[in-house]
């Protein structure tokens, strides 16, 4: 075969290898748009958007190797109050969030800063998979809102410093189990990490999980054939840590500053063991 030739499979296998991912891009608040990356763990700039795709690997935790609680500021939230998160496939806000078969579940988790991530600490407080009414994965309804989302931190969890964990995992190709002999194969799992510095009065104790340790490569959820018929999706990972989670979906036209939606979109709700009921929304 000649070398060129060569050179140039090489060149496409290496550019299809990032193409499709995702990574946290940046925040919104109050109205305005942070840098790229402040407030985030470093990314591994060579590889920013490629997943992790062994759940026992430590890139599970926030996918990077600088876990410095000095390597980035503290963005500060209040909770119960809104704010906005962008994710991307690539270094420009115009890019988009993801490639369309990269179908799958997206959650957020905290951890207490001063854990650096390490030890059972990570607690959900999101989660959103496949809803058999629009037959939609929630990384489809992000592709629509073009990698955009709302979300407002439960007023229980306590004030304080955090890692806040956000993650989706790609399914199209776990259909078949991940092993380090055939690394192609098993989801993808796109996480990022972000510091914040929550204002809250909350008291409530989520329960705290190890990452990694929270996935296997059979759970249902992980091991899961995207092109085979379904009508339901297990969520994997630990639990989401209360009750009545509750999403709405905003059409595009909606992000505009002088327009709200005059007709709402149904909301869909799911059921988990309580510790005080709260409400979050996406766009």
């Amino acid at each position: 075969m000649h070398r060129s030739f060569v050179l140039f499979l090489l060149l496409l296998a290496a550019a299809h290898s990032a193409y499709g991912h995702t990574y946290l891009f940046r925040f919104n608040i109050d109205g305005k748009d942070t840098k790229r990356g402040d407030y985030i763990r470093p990314y591994r700039e060579s590889t920013v958007n490629s997943p992790v795709k062994d759940p026992k690997s430590l890139d599970l935790r926030c996918r990077t190797d600088k876990m410095d609680a000095k390597a980035t500021k503290n963005l500060t939230l209040t909770a119960g109050k809104p704010f906005g998160l962008e994710f991307h496939e690539g270094d420009e806000d115009t890019t988009r969030f993801i490639e369309p078969a990269h179908r799958g579940p997206g959650m957020i988790y905290l951890a207490p800063l001063e854990s650096n991530g390490e030890g059972p600490v990570w607690f959900k407080i999101f989660e959103k998979g496949y809803d058999p009414e629009t037959k939609l994965f929630f990384t489809q309804i992000l592709m629509k809102s073009k990698g955009k989302m709302e979300f407002t931190i439960p007023e229980d969890i306590p004030g304080g410093d955090y890692l806040m964990r956000t993650e989706f995992i790609a399914l199209h190709t776990a259909d078949k189990e991940y092993k380090s002999s055939s690394k192609g194969d098993g989801a993808e799992f796109f996480p990022n990490c972000a510091q914040i510095k929550l204002i809250s009065e909350g008291t409530a104790k989520p329960k705290g999980y190890e990452i990694p340790g929270i996935y296997t490569t059979k759970d249902p959820g992980i091991l899961f054939n995207l092109w085979d018929k379904y009508d339901s999706y297990e969520i994997p990972g630990p639990p989401l840590y209360s009750e009545d989670l509750e999403v709405t979906p905003v059409d595009q036209e909606s992000e505009k500053p002088e327009e709200k939606p005059a007709n709402p979109k149904p909301t869909t709700k799911t059921k988990k063991p309580c510790v005080r009921k709260n409400k979050r929304r996406y766009k």
